[in-house]
């Protein structure tokens, strides 16, 4: 085997070579090879090399920025990346010293062993291997592109604040400035796209346009698949019979009876005589039974609407199909109605529905729902990179994640309540091109210097301030009516400032009350997740 050169120490560590090419590093040892040598190393840091690899003639310490590469947990993964590597590239191969008492079983080998012609080969290290290879120069936004050095810093020793993406502190004035943003009228052309094409449609067909054939499909495989799982080869379901149950489902939700086999009943006062000509009971109810919206054999087990999430995803699609064609859009979340037993139902005090599925709901001011999603509980953080959203409150990553199905954000005027709103998330939309508005709790400010809550209530109803922060190009504004109200927007102004009826307990009488025009806009596009009543979700 070839004889490896190297230095007897550098700044990396120690390392000593014999005869046959075996090379003894430390810890935290560099061996450096090109991309068709073979490395091998064992746990206490030999590394061999076989005759054919190609070996620089003298050892140098290179500085980690200047490389890019990879780090892995086993030896394994790593020889097979050098082994094809399309160019002789330039590798070093660096064993991270382990965590304490991990060990693995190929500590111990027997020196007999390292003889030529008895060579057996380790099959991995006791910490973790880095490759490093050198760079090329030219710049890549790829995350394996990011050299170790900066990578381990950021996943490590940085903190996932704000300075990793640039944000400023506020610099708050009371003096007015433009915070006015780019405004596009794509939204006009997808309307009128749309009205062309249902304009001639009755309501079933529009509906029949949502709930398409292909949902309708996938619910009668499933269904006839579960009822072959639970061994009822009799009962077979088609799609007519799908269309009649879901119709049957949309009526009892107006038209209400105290039980459910009531709809079929003989009495005049309670038989519902076009559901009961439609389907009989016995049926309704084996159809109830069997139906399924998913393969229970392949179902995620990390999703707790694994059942329902085929059905999700489908409606979502459908929702989205002719793209984002209203301008106001609002983020919040609608309760539905439930009292099993589910890991996903939710109870929130003060609510009108206390109990059942939180929804995360992206609508139209006008009810249209474009996207939802249920929540879960809190969903795992992305480990590989500290990105923007890691660092914002659930309300807010909800707000960016739904609105990632927006492809020109110029389009469109969000809205939300404080539940999602913060100063990071309005810097950051309208740092992505968003114009936003949301009412916003005190802490989430950034000690925004507005009169404290329990001294402006002192004033009389309809005083308000504002402030503006100069760097973000955010204006907080706090105003007084049955309570007092703190909204934050990117794009919007105080003024002109309009007026709402009030009662005055002093003149026994509704009076004019002065009103911030982003309050307005606010109160005007905020109601369309709410205008969705809760029996119909």
């Amino acid at each position: 085997m070839k004889k490896w050169k190297a230095n007897k120490e550098n700044a990396m560590g120690v390392m000593k070579t014999d005869a046959m090419g075996v090379v003894t590093v430390d810890a935290v040892g560099v061996v450096t090879a090109d991309a068709m040598g073979v490395v091998t190393a064992d746990a206490m840091g030999v590394v061999v090399a076989d005759a054919v690899a190609y070996v620089m003639d003298e050892f140098q310490s290179v500085p980690p920025i200047r490389f890019y590469g990879s780090r892995h947990k086993h030896l394994g993964t790593p020889l097979e990346e050098i082994s094809c590597q399309s160019s002789r590239q330039a590798t070093e191969i660096v064993i991270i010293p382990p965590d304490v008492d991990d060990q693995t079983d190929e500590e111990n080998i027997d020196d007999g062993m390292c003889e030529e012609e008895n060579l057996v080969l380790p099959n991995d290290v006791a910490g973790e291997i880095e490759l490093h290879y050198e760079s090329s120069g030219e710049d890549t936004d790829d995350e394996s592109s990011i050299p170790l050095s900066i990578l381990r810093e950021r996943l490590v020793k940085a903190p996932r604040n704000c300075q990793s993406n640039n944000f400023s502190e506020p610099v708050w004035t009371n003096n007015d400035i433009n915070i006015e943003m780019q405004k596009t009228l794509g939204v006009d052309e997808r309307a009128r796209a749309l009205r062309e094409e249902l304009v001639d449609l009755n309501p079933v067909e529009i509906f029949e346009k949502l709930f398409t054939e292909e949902i309708i499909n996938h619910i009668v495989s499933e269904t006839n698949k579960y009822s072959t799982q639970k061994n009822n080869h009799s009962f077979f379901v088609s799609s007519s019979d799908i269309k009649i149950f879901i119709g049957i489902l949309l009526v009892t939700g107006y038209h209400k009876v105290p039980r459910e086999r009531m709809y079929w009943s003989l009495d005049e006062d309670l038989m519902v005589s076009f559901i009961s000509k439609a389907m009989s009971r016995n049926r309704f109810q084996d159809i109830k039974r069997y139906i399924h919206l998913s393969d229970n054999s392949s179902l995620d087990k990390n999703d707790k609407m694994a059942k329902v999430r085929p059905h999700i995803k489908f409606l979502n699609q459908s929702y989205q199909q002719w793209g984002i064609f209203h301008e106001f859009l609002a983020v919040d979340e609608a309760m539905i109605k439930f009292y099993g037993r589910h890991t996903a139902k939710q109870f929130i005090r003060g609510k009108p529905v206390r109990f059942g599925y939180k929804n995360w709901e992206l609508c139209s001011s006008d009810g249209y729902c474009y996207a939802f999603d249920t929540y879960c509980g809190s969903k795992k953080k992305n480990e590989a990179v500290a990105s923007t959203r890691s660092t914002l409150p659930l309300g807010s990553e909800v707000v960016l994640d739904l609105l990632d199905i927006i492809a020109v954000p110029s389009d469109h005027t969000i809205f939300f309540d404080n539940f999602f709103s913060s100063h990071r998330l309005l810097d950051t939309l309208r740092h992505m091109g968003y114009r936003a508005t949301g009412t916003i709790r005190d802490n989430r400010t950034k000690k925004c210097p507005l009169t404290d809550i329990k001294q402006f209530k002192k004033k009389d109803r309809g005083c308000f301030e504002h402030i503006y922060d100069e760097n973000a190009k955010l204006l907080f504004v706090r105003w007084l009516d049955n309570s007092v109200v703190t909204m934050v927007t990117n794009y919007d102004t105080v003024e002109p400032l309009g007026k709402v009826k009030r009662w005055s307990p002093i003149y026994k009488e509704k009076v004019d009350v002065p009103q911030p025009h982003l309050i307005q806009n606010y109160n005007r596009f905020m109601g369309g997740c709410r205008s969705i009543r809760p029996e119909y979700q």
